[in-house]
């Protein structure tokens, strides 16, 4: 339960992503600061050549574009969506518990991940760096079972990135697969498809089946998808 008038003590940094700074929280070592570096609609937007970029104005025009917020307001709107399909107790979302104050202004307060796999292989990220591909059998039992949650549920965030997806272990030693970032994704088709449920799931069931194909190649689970 977050005390209003907390001011949270910032620690040592930990990692720096696009759009943020995460830090240890020096008064719950349990926890994470995340620091915006963008103002609401400041953030970059990266050039996606002449084409894409006048799709982009298109849209705008039409309004079929929503405004990126800041990082951290992102994350609590994926956070909320993760909230109202029943996942928030669920051990593969790291929780987010809301806006602070600390003593460098305002940031993110989110579970910290204690259980990783491997101090220096702590993502899938990590792991395909190290390796070039997904080859162990239990990781690659844990990306299905991860996937088949994301799938069944239909989520639509940064939690299917293999930067996102932290390698840890159970209270048995076992492998599985913990998002710690669920920001969601812009709908950027040119007609507003993603308001039609039917095909809004479809969409986002294709997606993940694609994500899993390339995380893992024809060694996923005998090559066959979730």
């Amino acid at each position: 339960m977050l005390q209003e008038k907390q001011v949270y003590q910032v620690g040592d940094f930990v990692r720096g992503g696009g759009f943020r700074d995460t830090y240890e929280c020096a008064s719950d070592t349990t926890k994470l600061l995340k620091f915006d570096r963008y103002e609401t609609g400041k953030r970059k937007v990266k050039t996606r050549g002449p084409l894409k970029n006048l799709f982009r104005a298109v849209r705008a025009k039409l309004g079929y574009k929503k405004q990126r917020l800041s990082g951290n307001q992102d994350e609590l709107l994926g956070w909320q969506h993760i909230q109202d399909i029943g996942l928030e107790e669920h051990r593969s979302f790291a929780k987010v518990y809301g806006m602070v104050e600390t003593d460098r202004g305002p940031a993110l307060l989110t579970e910290k991940i204690e259980n990783f796999w491997h101090p220096e292989t702590r993502s899938v990220r990590d792991y395909i760096s190290r390796h070039g591909r997904v080859d162990d059998n239990e990781l690659v039992r844990a990306l299905i079972d991860y996937f088949g949650i994301l799938r069944r549920h239909h989520v639509s965030c940064f939690a299917d990135r293999p930067e996102n997806m932290g390698i840890v272990l159970d209270e048995q030693g076992n492998k599985y697969i913990k998002s710690f970032d669920v920001k969601p994704y812009l709908n950027n088709q040119f007609l507003p498809v993603h308001k039609i449920d039917y095909l809004s799931k479809k969409r986002i069931r294709r997606r993940l089946d694609r994500h899993l194909d390339i995380l893992s190649g024809k060694n996923t689970g005998g090559g066959h998808k979730i």
